[in-house]
């Protein structure tokens, strides 16, 4: 509904108070100046009225599933089809949740069926499936005195997948060996890795990601390499969403690093051939089967991008139905956490399925780190198997990382688990992703870098 604004409540005014001079005076041109004025108000609302509700509005967005940290291009095609020229609009796009700071464009006026297309980078973009509300134009007639809002464009849903890097190798799964990327590449071999066995025919159903098609074109039918897989081919990726353990400002908090990390890690497995089952701590208890091909991968980063910190019961408690579905589980022959929480209580828990035959490892992304609490010891990576070096003592208290060192608690439960034989690994707010996660690049020491403490 169209409204006056500040100029036309003035215009109203005065053509009230010149109405009222003409019967003061006995002017009757008075009388012809104030229904001049109302007469140009009631035009202007006619106008705003009648081709503003004419405006449409098409969003789009390039590329259509960005990456958390991208800055994506809002495209928008703005529409009018009245046989009116259309008013002055000003376009709103409200970003909630999506980016700081809100899209508005000034459109100006259209000419009648006409059409004009603008664009615009919106800022930096947060993980996460968002909703963005319809666009909204305001119009305006030429003389700026009247104005109304129109929703122009229906809703837009927006996925941004979590900013995941890609390893080489796993300091947590050593055995792991990367045979190809995604561009067909041949990847790194690692100890472990699976080993050739033999060609036969293709059966339908089975994926075409082994297909050996030098004996395809020899045979004129579809032959599958098959590949003898190491003990402990699948794996499990459980990711912690306990709601009060998540630290830091949206979305510097440690729990968007841990979805980056399981991402990371998830994908290095899919790449090397392996089947991964995604368990999300969330309210909700979700879990999905993730086959090792491009659809697997995709569906890793969409289910990243839903995922909330919203669990509300601990982690320790949820992890109760892993020794009563222990079968299950135990056919993934290994269990990898990333937690944000880490107490006795679910110390406990893991050592006691450790007991029971689970494999498991575990990455703890540090809360203190994202807190900007100082810890009390110097050193954000704990023993693991195989083996790390740890930082330096004296290089940590000359110039380390504020927020990067471990509470006494916290170091002695991750101490417990590593000699229960879980190997653990932590990560910090300020440390380099790859270099933490990988396997090889763990072990290189850059030049000039004193030796470190053996665990």
């Amino acid at each position: 509904m169209p409204r006056p604004t500040g100029r036309g409540y003035a215009l109203l005014g005065l053509s009230a108070g010149t109405y009222a001079a003409g019967r003061v005076v006995g002017t009757w041109e008075l009388y012809l100046f104030a229904f001049a004025f109302l007469a140009a108000l009631i035009v202007s609302w006619s106008v705003v009225a009648s081709s503003g509700r004419r405006i449409g509005v098409e969003r789009s967005l390039r590329p259509q599933r960005p990456v958390a940290g991208d800055e994506p291009e809002f495209t928008f095609r703005v529409n009018n089809s009245s046989l009116l020229p259309g008013p002055q609009l000003l376009l709103s796009n409200s970003l909630e949740g999506l980016a700081l700071n809100d899209i508005e464009l000034e459109v100006g006026s259209l000419r009648p069926r006409g059409r004009r297309t603008l664009s615009a980078r919106s800022d930096r973009v947060f993980r996460g499936v968002h909703l963005l509300p319809s666009a909204k134009a305001v119009a305006e007639d030429p003389l700026g005195i009247v104005r109304s809002v129109h929703r122009v464009s229906p809703s837009l849903p927006v996925t941004v997948y979590p900013r995941i890097v890609q390893l080489d190798s796993s300091a947590l799964h050593p055995e792991m060996g990367l045979r190809h990327d995604w561009s067909g590449q041949r990847g790194l071999p690692t100890p472990g890795a699976s080993e050739f066995r033999g060609v036969r025919p293709h059966q339908p159903g089975e994926p075409l990601s082994h297909i050996d098609w030098k004996s395809t074109a020899k045979t004129g039918i579809l032959m599958l390499r098959e590949m003898e897989e190491p003990a402990g081919s699948d794996i499990t990726m459980l990711l912690d969403g306990s709601a009060d353990r998540v630290t830091g400002r949206f979305p510097e908090t440690n729990y968007e690093l841990a979805v980056r990390a399981t991402g990371s890690i998830a994908d290095f497995a899919l790449r090397a051939g392996r089947t991964v089952g995604l368990v999300s701590h969330e309210r909700a208890w979700r879990q999905t089967r993730l086959t090792p091909d491009g659809g697997g991968r995709r569906e890793l980063l969409e289910i990243l991008a839903e995922a909330r910190p919203n669990a509300t019961a601990p982690l320790a408690e949820a992890l109760r139905h892993l020794r009563t579905d222990g079968p299950h589980l135990l056919r993934a022959q290994s269990v990898t956490l990333v937690t944000i929480s880490l107490d006795q209580r679910l110390a406990r828990t893991l050592i006691g399925l450790r007991e029971d035959g689970v494999r498991l490892a575990l990455l703890h992304v540090v809360g203190s780190s994202f807190s900007g609490a100082d810890g009390e010891d110097v050193s954000a990576l704990l023993p693991f198997l195989p083996p790390r070096e740890l930082r330096d003592p004296v290089a940590a208290a000359e110039g380390e990382e504020p927020g990067s060192g471990l509470a006494v608690e916290t170091r002695n439960l991750l101490l417990s688990l590593s000699s229960a034989g879980i190997p653990c690994l932590t990560l910090s707010r300020h440390e380099d992703l790859v270099r933490t996660l990988s396997l090889w690049q763990a072990r290189r020491r850059s030049p000039g870098e004193r030796p470190g403490v053996a665990s």
